[in-house]
């Protein structure tokens, strides 16, 4: 298999920093609930100005995404939970470093993308290399594996709806229609869903942190269009494996942001990660 097109890798890539970005911007909100709501809400309120002007995906492609909405779904319930019960920097490289191994895994089984011996071996490295984010304080003892088993859980729908996701869009005559209504069924529901249960607490939300929620929301929205244009053209491991590059980039935000060291073991995960994906995308 041919390896990614480097307008792809410069969009994915984007779309990595546009991830980190949002993850860093509403690190500092309230209520989570109310965050993933707006998040996920402002993308679905604009496109659904836009859904008229582009075409309804084709019958077969709404089973897609169906299943792309629910795993999304899962994905939101699970890290909430991992996050309950670990922090962020715990959880979160447990979820996006075990994705793309189980993308590779999932896109040759369903999709026949076979990986290069190369680009199989840049896979794990890299992937390993973001979960190795998560080990910093050490390895987690007998009573705090909670977490970690939450994030793999969380890791395994962020890899289903990939997966998902590049199959429908490759069944589609174009992506435009995809990548809207998928947008509009990930957010609109959970936007609702909290305007009618949640009025005032929301309001109140929306007040002290509504602008930094929608810029995280307009983020969002630009990062995952990117994603899934790039998975319209194949190459389900690759832009995985690039898009989770977002947990490095959190890092190194959070060292110039917020004066974070950049320990020992950031450095191994770093260059595992940077090497991991330059072995993938250069191997033939």
């Amino acid at each position: 298999m041919s390896t990614i097109e480097p307008h792809l890798i410069g969009l994915v890539l984007i779309a990595a920093f546009t991830h980190a970005s949002w993850n860093a911007l509403v690190k500092t909100t309230g209520d989570g609930l109310c965050t993933f709501a707006t998040v996920m809400g402002t993308g679905a309120v604009i496109y659904m100005f836009v859904a008229p002007f582009v075409t309804l995906p084709e019958r077969e492609v709404w089973g897609y995404l169906a299943v792309s909405t629910l795993l999304h779904y899962g994905y939101f319930i699970f890290l909430w939970y991992a996050l309950r019960h670990g922090d962020l920097s715990t959880a979160y490289p447990v979820a996006r470093g075990s994705a793309p191994i189980i993308v590779g895994v999932g896109a040759t089984v369903l999709a026949g993308e076979v990986l290069s011996t190369q680009s199989t071996i840049g896979l794990a490295v890299a992937s390993s290399g973001i979960c190795m984010l998560a080990l910093e304080k050490g390895l987690p003892k007998q009573g705090h594996r909670k977490p970690f088993v939450l994030a793999f859980i969380t890791g395994l729908f962020i890899a289903s709806y990939t997966v998902v996701d590049g199959l429908g869009l490759t069944i589609a005559s174009e992506p435009w229609g995809y990548i809207v209504w998928l947008n509009i069924l990930d957010g609109a529901p959970l936007l609702l869903y909290v305007l009618l249960t949640r009025r005032q607490l929301y309001i109140e939300f929306l007040r002290i942190d509504g602008k930094k929620a929608v810029l995280g929301g307009v983020l969002a929205m630009i990062g995952y269009f990117f994603v899934l244009y790039a998975l319209s053209f194949g190459h389900m491991a690759h832009v995985s494996a690039l898009r989770e590059t977002s947990v490095l980039i959190a890092v190194i935000l959070g060292c110039f942001t917020l004066h974070e060291k950049f320990g020992p073991i950031r450095w191994v995960a770093a260059i595992a990660i940077v090497c991991g994906v330059a072995s993938m995308h250069l191997s033939g």
